[in-house]
């Protein structure tokens, strides 16, 4: 028998533009300048203008970014 490890509930929600913004705590211009300069995680496409973030990706992105140095 195999186990099926279940998914964070969290993690498999979505954000629009403004949510991930604020979820990763910048602005919305700077959020667009991100995602449109391939420097943050791929949007999924909802449509023609409407795209949306997976909240497991932007976590990883976070993390992947690592705190910001304080010895500045």
């Amino acid at each position: 028998m195999t186990s099926i490890t279940p998914v964070p509930p969290m993690s498999r929600h979505i954000l629009l533009t403004a949510e991930a913004a604020e979820f990763v705590r910048i602005s919305v211009p700077h959020w667009r300048r991100l995602y449109r300069s391939g420097e943050a995680p791929a949007p999924i496409r909802l449509g023609a203008r409407k795209y949306a973030w997976r909240v497991a990706d932007l976590i990883a992105w976070i993390d992947q970014r690592g705190a910001p140095n304080s010895a500045a």
